[in-house]
């Protein structure tokens, strides 16, 4: 990982964009030329899983969704590299809305987050609901392991903006994710961990990824705010350069 105190940083790659297939404000193509224009080697389209009941991206628009990726990826081929991922909802403790294991090979990279739009299944979902309109508190560390055993059983890449919504324990989270390979996201739109817990979850061997969770083109690889905690922490992120260091 970057150290990223002292330096400049450029973004490489933006893993979580949204296009109107949810709850966008832009096409595929038009995420990917403002990638291209921002310098970026990759981009995601990583629209809402089938649970939520707003955004969710399911049955045939969801596989013309993959065509139109294929069909760009294949455009822009030599600019830069476009994948298909999947933003997953927590629906229930310890699962989420991954497809059959035979359909999960559609997606190039997959993230999980809890989001609202979803109903939810058991007490532990009612109280997360409950909890992020502040009316309830799960255990935090219950929680953590609700999203660990998750990512775990459907192979996550990334965790979306944790701790947004609701509070996951920061040890748990962080050392779960760090055996299991897992990505923990500073997220721009939602910039859901502070500076001391950025701090205290790369001490338990936290890795790092930084996404803009672009909701219109021009958001696209726009990541100062996440950007701007990570150097404050001190800490790495997978997806960056570093331009110069003034030491």
């Amino acid at each position: 990982m970057i150290n990223t105190k002292d330096t400049d940083m450029l973004i490489t790659a933006d893993y979580h964009t949204h296009t109107r297939y949810s709850h966008g404000k832009g096409s595929v193509e038009a995420n990917i030329l403002a990638a291209i224009q921002k310098g970026l080697k990759r981009v995601a389209i990583s629209e809402h899983a089938a649970a939520h009941m707003f955004y969710g991206v399911r049955g045939e628009k969801l596989k013309k969704l993959r065509r139109e990726i294929d069909m760009l990826a294949k455009k822009y081929s030599g600019e830069i590299d476009v994948l298909m991922g999947y933003e997953y909802n927590l629906t229930e403790y310890g699962e989420c809305d991954a497809p059959p294991e035979d359909e999960r090979g559609m997606f190039d990279i997959t993230l999980l987050g809890f989001h609202r739009g979803v109903w939810p299944k058991d007490r532990f979902m009612q109280n997360a609901l409950l909890e992020s309109f502040g009316l309830k508190r799960n255990d935090p560390v219950v929680t953590a392991n609700s999203l660990l055993i998750a990512a775990e059983k459907y192979r996550v890449d990334i965790l979306s903006h944790p701790c947004e919504y609701v509070r996951a324990d920061i040890p748990t989270l962080a050392k779960g994710a760090a055996e299991l390979g897992l990505l923990l996201e500073l997220n721009n739109k939602h910039v859901s961990l502070t500076v001391d817990e950025i701090k205290e979850a790369a001490k338990y061997g936290a890795r790092f990824v930084i996404s803009s969770d672009a909701h219109c083109p021009e958001e696209v690889g726009e990541c100062s705010l996440a950007f701007a905690a990570a150097n404050e922490a001190g800490v790495g992120v997978e997806n960056a350069c570093i331009l110069h260091n003034d030491k």
